[in-house]
Parts: structure tokens; C-alpha cells; sequence
């Protein structure tokens, strides 16, 4: 008999033990999905990254929100896709609040890219002031995928 093979009687060997003598193997524990960085008390809004024959946009362009709401952003088609928000098209003091709720940044303001039909990116606006938040996709921004989220 080879290593290879000795190792492998060893450990089924070792297993037909355990299991003998009533050992239970642990049970995976199934991974959860990260929480958005600040949970917020507030609903939930959604828009769609869609990039088609028709073009590339956030749908829809423009969403109404209340202070403490959410905005979960889905990639339907054509990625890859992201949210951008202008640092100059938010409102004063909205900065910081508005980067706490923007889980695994990639730099200022900046989410990370999605490249998957399905994939989610969760943006809370617990804490942000009132006023309209302008945002864009990196990749399709020449294109012209850009919206506004206006928070009362």
C-alpha cells in the first residue's frame, strides 16, 4: 500500500471511530448576509441597475425616501455596475452620515462593483439631512446612468 492510500484508510478509520463512539459532527452553520453598516428604522425603497438594448439606467430615475430609509440597489443587466454618489450634489453635512451607510466602500462615497444578475447593495440614509442626493455608475456614466434620491 502507498502513502496516498495509507493516509486515506487512516482517515476513514479515524471517521468510522468517531462515529462509533457517538460523536456528532458539527453542523455548518449557513453564512448570513452582511447588514447594511447603520440598520435603519425605515422602509425599504428599490432600484434597478439595468443596462440593455434600450441603454443603461438606474430605474427608477428618481425615488422619494424619508430621513431613516434605505434604498437597495439590484443589478438586473449589464454589468458591471456600482453607486457613485458626487460629493458636490449632496446636501452640506450629508457627507459622512451618508459614507456610514455605505457598507464595503472602495473610496469616497463609492460602492463596489457588481458583476452578478441578482446582486444587491444596500445604501441607508439613517442620520442623513433632507435633500437630494445625486449618484451615478462608473462604467456607464458616459452613457448616461445617472439618478437623484431625494430625502425628506
Amino acid at each position: 500500500m502507498d502513502g496516498t492510500h495509507t493516509a486515506l484508510w487512516s482517515a476513514f478509520a479515524a471517521a468510522a471511530l468517531l462515529l462509533a463512539t457517538g460523536f456528532d459532527a458539527p453542523t455548518p452553520v449557513p453564512h448570513a448576509p452582511t447588514p447594511p453598516a447603520t440598520s435603519a428604522p425605515g422602509k425599504t425603497v428599490d432600484v434597478q441597475m439595468i443596462g440593455d438594448a434600450t441603454g443603461y439606467r438606474f430605474s427608477p430615475a428618481t425615488v422619494t425616501i424619508q430621513r431613516g430609509d434605505q434604498v437597495r440597489f439590484t443589478l438586473v443587466s449589464g454589468p458591471p455596475h456600482n453607486v457613485v454618489f458626487w460629493a458636490d450634489s449632496i446636501p452640506k453635512g450629508a457627507a459622512a452620515p451618508l459614507a456610514k451607510g455605505m457598507p464595503k466602500t472602495v473610496d469616497k462615497l463609492t460602492g463596489p462593483f457588481f458583476l452578478k444578475q441578482g446582486d444587491t447593495y444596500v445604501v441607508s440614509f439613517a442620520g442623513a439631512p433632507a435633500g437630494r442626493y445625486r449618484y451615478y455608475c462608473t462604467p456607464h456614466l458616459a452613457l448616461g446612468m445617472a439618478a437623484t434620491i431625494v430625502v425628506k
